[in-house]
Formats: C-alpha cells, sequence, structure tokens
C-alpha cells in the first residue's frame, strides 16, 4: 500500500511538462548548495531562488535565469580558488537551464546537454585519474583515508584502523601544515590492508567512472548507452553511500531525470533524490552509532 502510494505521487510529481519539475528542482538544489560553506556574495542567487519558488512563474522566465547565471559566475570568478569541482558543474547547468527557457524545446535542451554534461564531467574525472600517477598507484586515496573524517567508516572497515589512530594522523597533519615540515604516508599510521583497499577502490572508482562517461557519451555499444541510468546509479549509491556529497549526487540526479526516457527510470532518479538526505547519511550513522554506543568513540 505505501509503496502504490509513494508511486502514484512519484507519478504526479512527474506529470507534464517534465522539464518545469526539472528547473524548480534545480532551484531548490540553487537555494541548499552551499550552506555549510556560507559567503555573503551567495545572497543575491539565494534570494533570487526563493523568489522563483514561491513566485512559480518566474521558473519559466529567462530573465531570472539570466540573472541567476550571473550570480553563479560571478561567484565561480571571485572565489575560483575555494571551489570544489561540482560547484563549477552547478554554473554550467544553470547556464543550461537559461539557454532552455530562452528554446522553444526546452525539454529537448535540457536532455541534451545534461547527457553531455554528465559524459563529459566523467570523461574527465576519469582522464585526470590517469594522468596522475597518485592514483593509478592508490596514494591519493590512501592518504585520503587517513586524513579526511568523512572517510572514517572506510578506514575502518575497510583498512583496520580505529578512529583513535585517525585522530592521530589528522593531528600530525596539522601540525606538519602549521610548521611547513614535510611528511609522507609513511609517518603517519596506517594497515597494509588500508593501502590494498585503497588500491582495490581506486580502480574501482576509475572503472565506474570511465563506465558512466562512455555510457552517456557513445550510442556504440547500444547495450552500454542503454544502460546508462543503471551505472550512473551504481556509482551514486556506491560512492555517496560511503563518502556523503549530496549537492554532486543531488544534481546527477536531476541531470539525469531530464534525459532519461523510460518512465519507471524517472520514478528512481526522482525518488533516489527526494530520499537523499536519508539514505545518503544513513551507513555513516549506523557506523557512528555503533561506535558510541559499542565502544564509546
Amino acid at each position: 500500500m505505501i509503496f502504490k502510494r509513494w508511486n502514484r505521487w512519484l507519478d504526479h510529481l512527474l506529470e507534464p511538462p517534465v522539464y518545469l519539475l526539472v528547473l524548480r528542482l534545480t532551484t531548490v538544489l540553487l537555494l541548499l548548495h552551499g550552506i555549510d560553506h556560507w559567503l555573503w556574495t551567495m545572497l543575491p542567487e539565494k534570494i533570487l531562488a526563493i523568489m522563483m519558488l514561491l513566485y512559480p512563474a518566474l521558473v519559466r522566465q529567462p530573465w531570472a535565469w539570466l540573472g541567476m547565471s550571473a550570480c553563479l559566475v560571478f561567484n565561480n570568478l571571485w572565489h575560483w580558488s575555494n571551489l570544489v569541482n561540482h560547484e563549477y558543474l552547478y554554473t554550467y547547468w544553470v547556464l543550461v537551464c537559461t539557454i532552455a527557457v530562452w528554446s522553444r524545446t526546452p525539454k529537448q535542451v535540457l536532455s541534451w546537454n545534461s547527457r553531455w554534461l554528465i559524459g563529459l564531467c566523467f570523461l574527465f574525472a576519469t582522464l585526470w585519474k590517469f594522468l596522475g600517477g597518485e592514483y593509478l598507484d592508490g596514494s591519493f586515496l590512501h592518504l585520503t583515508f587517513l586524513l579526511d573524517h568523512r572517510l572514517a567508516m572506510g578506514a575502518v572497515l575497510f583498512g583496520g584502523l580505529d578512529l583513535a589512530t585517525l585522530g592521530d594522523n589528522r593531528q600530525i597533519f596539522e601540525q606538519m601544515q602549521a610548521s611547513a615540515a614535510v611528511t609522507t604516508v609513511n609517518q603517519l599510521s596506517t594497515t597494509p590492508r588500508m593501502a590494498a583497499a585503497s588500491l582495490v577502490l581506486s580502480y574501482w572508482t576509475i572503472l565506474i567512472e570511465g563506465l558512466v562517461a562512455a555510457s552517456f557519451l557513445l550510442t556504440a555499444p547500444r547495450w552500454l548507452y542503454q544502460q546508462r541510468d543503471w551505472i550512473l546509479f551504481g556509482f551514486v549509491i556506491t560512492t555517496y553511500s560511503v563518502i556523503p556529497v549530496l549537492g554532486f549526487g543531488a544534481l546527477l540526479m536531476v541531470m539525469g531525470l531530464i534525459q532519461t526516457k523510460s518512465a519507471f527510470i524517472s520514478r528512481i532518479y526522482l525518488g533516489l533524490l527526494i530520499l537523499m538526505p536519508i539514505w545518503m547519511p544513513l551507513p555513516q550513522g549506523i557506523f557512528w552509532l555503533v561506535q558510541k554506543v559499542f565502544w564509546g568513540a
């Protein structure tokens, strides 16, 4: 009964024109994106996003999206040295939305560009990993597991490390940054299991990102192109359940939604997006709860 009601609700949300739903979802993401690292230069885009949500007709207005594009481009130029990669993707996608609302065929514009943006994003991510030896030998992920608190769950489960050791590693790294001393992974506490897991996960990342790129950019082989949505689901679930990056995962779901032609897959995209604040942090939440209850960490 609950499942049927859930599907009916999703079908109601997906009633044509779907491109308007995608524009509204994009506006919601723009409102929420970046609130964890607030900058006052973001205020105009947040105000504009609120106005577009309060007055739905604004979502169809080219000047509103033109203003949003200007805000994001300005912030990208002003804060370029502090931005993470997916923040540029937000700007590209808003530029696509701007072009779409000016077009006579907004759905087709959004659909074509979303497929190419996803494909190119993952293509360049894969190429970077091949060009940088740090990914091929596993050292990039190895160091990230040892230092990034977001990967503590992976370091404990995959690498056999404990939270105290990870805390010591971060303290050593902070001291190194403060004193400008040089340190290496060898000076940090690790395990052979962590090194092996880092190498395996590095090549899994290269494989899954390469498959996403190929399936979205190429129409042959046909079977790969037809499975592109499932490959993207696989990437998002396996990656962001370990490293919760809500902003990037949500944007991928919105972009994926507009390019698929399957009603069933559309429901999966929308369902994963709506439930993302629950399922994405859930593994981390369970992990920290277990650590707290059984080990007092």
